[in-house]
C-alpha cells in the first residue's frame, strides 16, 4: 500500500506529505474565430496521434461529507471529483521542463459517483486497519476511488496523510490488476493539491514507488503546497500506461506523435474547438497561442547567475533551454516584448551603468545592444511594455524599475532611442531590489509588481498618483503569489499575466497564471527547476501578426475568465477553507 500525507510515512507505505508555503458578447468572438480562421493555415496541422492509455475509475464519495444545506450535495462532489480528474490529466500529458517525459494516459470515471457508509460510521475518517479493510472491500471488482474527510492510518499510523493506496505485485502487463483501490481526502481538495494526490495514488495502483530525483515528480513523497508536480520519468510513464484498466479507450493525445513525443507548440489540435498544442496539451488558441522566454539559470532555484534564455508554453509550463546569452558575462535581468514591433528587449545591468539589449526569441540570442542607461548605483532590476494608445510603435513605452535599497523610481524609455530614462514616480516600499517582476495589462491600463513579499506577493503599481509624491503601490488583496526571484509578464492575447519564481529558499520553482482583474490563479505548478530573472510574453510563430490583439484580447480573457470562475465556484464552498 502507499499513502501521502502531511507528516512521517508509515513503514510498509507510500505516502505524501503537504507543508503550506503559505463576456465577451458574441459578435465579438464570432469576428475573432474568424480573424483566427483566417491565419489558421500558417499553423502546422497534427497528424495520426497515438491512442490514450486509460485507468477508468468507479468513485465513492463518504456519506457524511454530504450536506445539501451547504450546497455540497452528491452532484458537487462529482464536479470536485471530475475538475480535480481533468487537472490532474493535464499534470500527466503535459511537459513541466526538460526532467518531464509527458505521458499519453488519462483518468477517467465509468460510473457516475455514489455514496458510501452510513452516516455516523466513522469511515469518514481513516483511523484504523479494520476501517482501512472496510472501505477497501467496498464496491467489489474493479478500480475503485473513495474520497473521505482526512486519514490518520495506512498499513500502520499515519497521522496527517492525504492519500492512500494499493500497490499490487506487478507483471508489467497492462490490465492484468483490476481490483485495486485508492483513497483521496477533504483535506487535499481544501488545500488545492487534490488533482496531484488523485494521480498520485492511482501511480501507486500502477506500481509506481515515492522518488526524489527531481522536486516536480508525481511520486515525490512530499506535496510543498502551494504546487502542483507533473514530472515522470519515461520508465514511470511506461508503468502508469500498463496500468490502464481498458486496452481501447477511443481517445487519442491530438499533440503527440506515434513516436510518444510532443507535437511543436502552435500545431493545430482537435480536442477543443480552435486548439493549438503547448507542452504537449491541446488548448484553446487564446492561451495556448501564448508563449514565454525566460531569462533564467536552468537547474537551479538557488540564484544561478541568469546566463541563458528559456523557451516557456504558457498552457502549462513545460519548458526547454534555448541558448546561452553570449558573451556569457552579460546576464540578463529583465525581459519585455514590444507587440507593435515584434521586438523583444532585454536588461544587461553593469556597474555604473545598464545596456539595452534586443534578444531573437527563436533562438535565444543577444542580438545587439540597442542603448546604455547611465545610472549610477541605480539598477534596472525588472522591464514591462506599454504599447501605448495606438498600434503604432511611436508611442510604445519600456517600463522600468530602478532600484536603489529602500527606494527605486519607475521610469520609462522610448524604445526607439533607449538611452535615457523619464521619471514617472518613485516608489518606497522596503528593498526594491526585490520588486523583480514588472508587468503592464495593457486591456486595463494596469501596472503589476511581482515579488516576495507576503500575503499575497503580487502589487498594482498606480501611475497615476505619482510624481511628484511616491506612487501608490498595494498588494493585490487575495492573490498570494509571493515568489523569490519573481519575475512576470502580460500577454493582450490571452489578457492574463504570467507568474514565475521560486520558493522554500530555492527548492521549488512555481508557475502560474493569473487573471489580472482578481489576483486569481487556478492552480499553482510545481516545474523542473530553474532560476528566473526575467519573463516575457510573446506570440507563438504565425498567431501573433495581424490578429488584432486588441480584440483577441478582450476573447482569451473572457474565456481564460469563465474556466476560472467555474472553478473559484466549485472550491468557493469549501467545507474548512484555505
Amino acid at each position: 500500500m502507499n499513502h501521502l500525507r502531511f507528516a512521517r510515512p508509515a513503514r510498509v507505505l507510500c505516502w505524501l506529505r503537504c507543508r503550506r508555503a503559505s463576456r465577451c458578447r458574441r459578435d465579438v468572438e464570432t469576428i475573432a474565430a474568424l480573424l483566427l480562421l483566417t491565419l489558421w493555415g500558417l499553423a502546422p496541422i497534427a497528424a495520426a496521434a497515438p491512442d490514450v492509455d486509460l485507468h477508468e475509475l468507479s468513485w465513492y464519495v463518504h456519506v457524511d461529507l454530504i450536506d445539501a444545506g451547504a450546497g455540497e450535495d452528491l452532484a458537487y462532489w462529482q464536479v470536485v471529483i471530475d475538475a480535480s480528474v481533468a487537472s490532474g490529466n493535464q499534470l500527466l500529458e503535459g511537459g513541466q521542463g526538460p526532467f518531464d517525459a509527458p505521458c499519453c494516459t488519462r483518468l477517467g470515471r465509468n460510473v457516475s459517483v455514489t455514496t458510501f457508509g452510513t452516516v455516523g460510521d466513522g469511515l469518514d475518517v481513516l483511523d484504523t486497519f479494520t476501517e482501512q479493510n472496510t472501505i477497501a472491500g467496498t464496491g467489489g471488482l474493479g478500480s475503485r476511488a473513495f474520497l473521505i474527510d482526512s486519514i490518520n492510518y495506512c498499513g500502520g499510523s499515519a497521522p496527517l496523510s492525504i492519500g492512500c493506496a494499493l500497490r499490487p505485485s506487478c507483471s508489467g502487463n497492462g490490465n492484468d490488476d483490476p481490483t485495486l483501490w485508492m483513497i483521496v481526502t477533504v483535506d487535499s481538495f481544501d488545500s488545492e493539491t487534490l488533482p496531484m494526490v488523485i494521480v498520485h495514488e492511482r501511480g501507486h495502483n500502477a506500481c509506481l514507488n515515492h522518488v526524489s530525483n527531481a522536486e516536480c515528480q508525481i511520486m515525490q513523497e512530499t506535496i510543498l503546497i502551494p504546487g502542483l508536480g507533473g514530472c515522470m520519468t519515461a520508465s514511470e510513464c511506461t508503468d502508469y500506461q500498463a496500468g490502464r484498466t481498458t486496452t481501447a479507450s477511443g481517445l487519442e493525445c491530438s499533440c503527440f506523435d506515434n513516436g510518444g513525443a510532443i507535437l511543436a507548440d502552435g500545431t493545430v489540435c482537435t480536442e477543443v474547438t480552435n486548439g493549438l498544442c503547448s507542452g504537449g496539451l491541446c488548448g484553446v488558441f487564446s492561451d495556448a497561442g501564448v508563449q514565454l522566454i525566460a531569462a533564467a539559470a536552468p537547474g537551479t532555484a538557488a540564484g544561478a547567475p541568469p546566463d541563458d534564455a528559456l523557451r516557456i508554453s504558457a498552457l502549462k509550463g513545460e519548458w526547454t533551454t534555448l541558448a546561452q546569452f553570449s558573451p556569457a558575462a552579460d546576464d540578463i535581468r529583465g525581459l519585455a516584448y514590444a507587440w507593435d514591433s515584434s521586438t523583444l528587449f532585454g536588461v544587461v545591468p553593469t556597474v555604473g551603468d545598464d545596456s539595452i539589449v534586443t534578444v531573437d526569441p527563436v533562438a535565444g540570442t543577444i542580438i545587439s545592444v540597442v542603448g546604455t542607461i547611465s545610472n549610477g548605483a541605480l539598477e534596472i532590476v525588472s522591464m514591462a511594455y506599454d504599447p501605448g494608445a495606438t498600434n503604432s510603435a511611436s508611442d510604445d513605452r519600456l517600463l522600468v524599475l530602478e532600484a536603489g535599497g529602500t527606494f527605486g523610481e519607475i521610469r520609462s524609455i522610448d524604445p526607439a532611442g533607449p538611452s535615457s530614462t523619464t521619471l514617472l514616480g518613485s516608489l518606497i516600499w522596503l528593498d526594491t531590489h526585490e520588486f523583480t517582476g514588472l508587468a503592464y495589462d495593457s486591456l486595463q491600463g494596469k501596472l503589476f509588481a511581482a515579488t516576495p513579499f507576503g500575503p499575497d506577493g503580487l502589487y498594482e503599481i498606480d501611475l497615476s498618483s505619482c510624481p511628484p509624491s511616491p506612487c501608490t503601490s498595494n498588494q493585490v488583496a487575495g492573490s498570494g503569489q509571493f515568489r523569490e526571484d519573481a519575475s512576470l509578464s502580460y500577454s493582450p492575447i490571452s489578457g492574463m499575466l504570467y507568474l514565475v519564481g521560486t520558493a522554500f529558499t530555492g527548492v521549488r520553482t512555481f508557475y502560474n497564471v493569473i487573471d489580472p482583474t482578481t489576483g486569481a490563479s487556478v492552480e499553482t505548478l510545481s516545474l523542473d527547476i530553474f532560476t528566473p530573472a526575467g519573463l516575457a510574453a510573446i506570440p507563438e510563430p504565425g498567431f501573433g501578426a495581424g490578429l488584432g490583439l486588441g480584440l483577441l484580447s478582450l476573447v482569451g480573457a473572457a474565456l481564460f475568465r469563465r474556466g476560472v470562475d467555474e472553478l473559484e465556484r466549485t472550491r468557493g464552498a469549501t467545507r474548512k477553507g484555505t
